[in-house]
């Protein structure tokens, strides 16, 4: 436990570096060994560089730290640093010290999301330690080779498995599923993969809201011990086990069904579950847990299930009428879903892999860096399966894929996507190169004059008049760039980047060359087409940082009141070495 503890806190104080949490990088001070006067208490290995802090106490702390080239200027390498008072200089370590620390000089409001966010921390390192058991648990299934797996839903699964052994590469305790204790872990987490049933509620069908027929694999009254006679008055609504003991059955219209219906097992969302007498039927429902920050409860709001459907239709149509867009990615059907009123606890929404989908094998970003018992990450796996261990290649491909597709959405059509490392799955396949499957396009941006201009087909204009979310239509570029930015360079490429140079797959410096050059191509196709590309060559080449999600502070360790952030996930400040400038150069720790 004491690893996993150290592991955290290091992750900790490197986003708090990152994200220059109370100011501890713009007050604080650089300065080279030979300045540090109090060395002698430090036990590891001496660093070339300390961060020194003067502002948070009487006391001055010495965090020892690293050039870099990834995602900060300075990384934190260690889970300690050295504490001069007046009398003595201290050694201290762990995540509850350092929080601590920084919480000292703070308002006792302010004080409280710190503390609060020691349990957070607690509970990644309980989760983590977990994690690496189940790993070890599984290794006869995950040491499958990828030829055993037979079909594309055995091979969707298996590659959510993977990815959740792999922990965020952003955010520090992205391992705590907040809200759940030992037992739901190992019943309804992904690293566990194990199979359950579904609990029901019947609902009063004059409280409820469908958008479509529900599928064929929803149960009968009767299958979840209900009399048959309800389903003329009400609709059922499948409920996540953990979110059923948290509903109020005493309202009118709910009744609880005594009897729980549908095996599924969890994806990598661990909200969304597979069906697995149907597997291209995936459900996401209301859990009861926060992950990536306290505020961040995996709920539903019922404005999802439209705003998620009407950029289902945006894209699919885009995809239709833009030949250039044609053939690179095909959307989920996210058609069907419910919810009761405003109930972010009784909503769900249907996923469904259609069949053009189910001859390729799908991976998620995230699993893609997820070291495997050879100690190869998974898309060397891949890339030996496909492209017969041809690094280049599937690089060329992959690249192009990304870079193409969301450059093209963003500056023709004027959308951004949250195509995270989870959202973001791509298709593999021997017949044809690599294509994109979109899913949960909830949450997206959209300049809507832009895409009312240039989107092929008559109902441009009132696809963005039926969004719900305020926060979708935007009126500015930098909002669409900084988005691109964090999400499609940061963590689906970067990320990767980064993996496959530590498992030395490709060098580091190739990888980013070969970035900055595929973005220049991309930029001048477009450029040839008579799409203007001036401010995204300013803010993606020119810039010397780039913008950071800083969703530690927005989503753990500030208030809204102090941060200002209308949403708690594009909460930026500009601090990331630029990777795609000319000058950028590769920094070792």
């Amino acid at each position: 436990m004491a690893m996993d503890n150290a592991y955290i806190s290091q992750r900790i104080i490197n986003t708090c570096i990152r994200e220059n949490v109370c100011e501890i990088i713009s007050q604080g001070s650089v300065i080279d060994a030979d300045s540090l006067t109090v060395g002698k208490q430090w036990p590891h290995e001496m660093p070339t560089h300390w961060l020194k802090i003067s502002h948070l106490d009487n006391d001055i702390f010495y965090v020892a730290i690293a050039e870099s080239h990834y995602m900060q200027s300075w990384q934190a390498p260690y889970s300690g640093w050295l504490r001069e008072t007046q009398h003595s200089v201290v050694y201290e370590h762990g995540f509850k010290d350092w929080l601590n620390v920084l919480a000292n000089n703070l308002e006792e409001e302010d004080k409280q999301f710190f503390y609060h966010y020691i349990t957070e921390a607690e509970c990644a390192v309980e989760h983590r330690k977990l994690a690496q058991i189940a790993y070890k648990n599984r290794l006869p299934q995950v040491k499958r080779p990828l030829a055993d797996l037979t079909t594309w839903h055995e091979q969707l699964l298996f590659s959510d498995q993977v990815a959740s052994y792999l922990d965020h590469p952003y955010y520090p305790t992205a391992r705590a599923k907040s809200g759940f204790d030992l037992e739901a872990l190992k019943s309804y987490a992904p690293e566990f993969s194990r199979p359950f049933a579904l609990n029901w509620v019947a609902i009063d069908k004059q409280l409820v809201t469908l958008t479509s027929e529900t599928p064929d694999c929803w149960p009968e009254f009767y299958e979840v011990g209900l009399n048959s006679s309800l389903q003329k008055t009400h609709q059922l609504f499948p409920v996540h086990p953990l979110t059923c003991p948290t509903l109020d059955f005493t309202l009118a219209g709910i009744v609880l069904a005594p009897l729980k219906a549908l095996e599924v097992t969890a994806t990598l969302s661990v909200r969304t579950v597979v069906v697995l007498s149907s597997p291209e039927i995936h459900i996401k429902l209301p859990l009861i847990m926060a992950t990536l920050g306290a505020r961040n409860v995996r709920l539903i709001k019922p404005s999802t299930l439209y705003d998620g459907d009407c950029f289902e239709q945006i894209l699919t149509d885009l995809a239709k009428h833009d030949p250039k867009l044609y053939g690179l990615y095909d959307h989920c059907d996210e058609q069907h879903g419910g919810h009761m009123g405003e109930s972010r606890e009784l909503a769900y929404i249907v996923r469904k892999y259609p069949q053009s989908m189910h001859d390729k094998h799908l991976v998620p970003v995230a699993a893609f860096g997820s070291e495997m018992p050879d100690g190869r990450i998974y898309l060397a796996h891949l890339i030996d399966h496909f492209y017969a261990g041809d690094v280049q290649v599937w690089l060329d491909q992959y690249l192009t894929l990304l870079l193409s597709v969301h450059l093209r959405l963003w500056l023709k059509y004027g959308i951004a996507l949250e195509s995270n490392q989870q959202n973001a799955v791509i298709a593999f396949s021997h017949q044809q190169p690599l294509t994109l499957i979109m899913k949960d396009n909830d949450s997206a941006r959209l300049l809507a004059e832009r895409y009312i201009n240039n989107a092929l087909g008559q109902h441009a204009q009132p696809k963005t008049e039926q969004l719900i979310d305020p926060r979708i239509l935007v009126d500015n570029e930098q909002a669409l760039a900084d988005m691109f930015t964090t999400i499609t360079l940061q963590l689906d490429i970067a990320a990767i980047f980064e993996a496959m140079a530590s498992y030395y797959m490709m060098s580091i410096e190739q990888l980013y060359k070969q970035l900055r050059e595929t973005l220049q191509h991309q930029l001048n196709l477009l450029d040839e087409e008579g799409i203007a590309t001036q401010f995204a060559r300013d803010y993606l080449l020119a810039a010397e940082f780039q913008p950071a999600k800083y969703l530690l502070s927005s989503g753990s360790l500030l208030s809204k009141r102090v941060s200002g952030a209308a949403d708690i996930n594009k909460f930026y400040g500009r601090s990331v070495p630029n990777f795609l400038h000319a000058d950028f150069q590769v920094k070792s720790a």
